[in-house]
């Protein structure tokens, strides 16, 4: 049996508010039913917006999206209002950044860097015919 996504639910306190703001971001709205629930289409994956009468505490969604230029996004929505919970970041693997949405749900925002990626997979591999899988000089996997 294989799987793959087929929705991420976010809750939110104010449906309307977190349906705009996805708008401002730039997804494609599947359906809105004003106060009961929204969608919006993110490739083959959708984003449900799920409402509560509950205040949210912020808290960490695990939700991901892909960009292919994210200092050009950081740029576009800082002129459109969206703030960013942190700014654009390097790291090895990639380009991250995060925004908080109404309902503080923290979304992560990700520009891979295949390159960066293919030279740490490289270097890990060089160091491994190297030292060993664990570091050492001694062959241990």
């Amino acid at each position: 049996m294989t799987f793959k996504v087929g929705m991420i639910i976010t809750i939110q306190p104010n449906l309307e508010q977190a349906f705009e703001f996805y708008k401002t971001l730039g997804l494609t709205p599947k359906f809105h039913l004003k106060d009961r629930w929204a969608e919006f289409q993110i490739g083959e994956t959708k984003l449900g917006l799920c409402p509560t009468d509950q205040e949210m505490s912020e808290h960490h969604t695990g939700l991901v999206l892909e960009v292919e230029n994210l200092h050009q996004l950081h740029l576009d929505l800082t002129a459109k209002g969206i703030t960013f919970a942190t700014e654009p970041k390097e790291a090895p693997h990639g380009i991250m950044a995060s925004i908080k949405d109404p309902g503080n749900n923290i979304i992560d925002l990700y520009q891979p860097t295949p390159d960066k990626v293919q030279d740490l997979v490289r270097k890990a591999s060089e160091q491994g015919k190297e030292e060993g899988c664990c570091g050492s000089t001694e062959r241990c996997c």
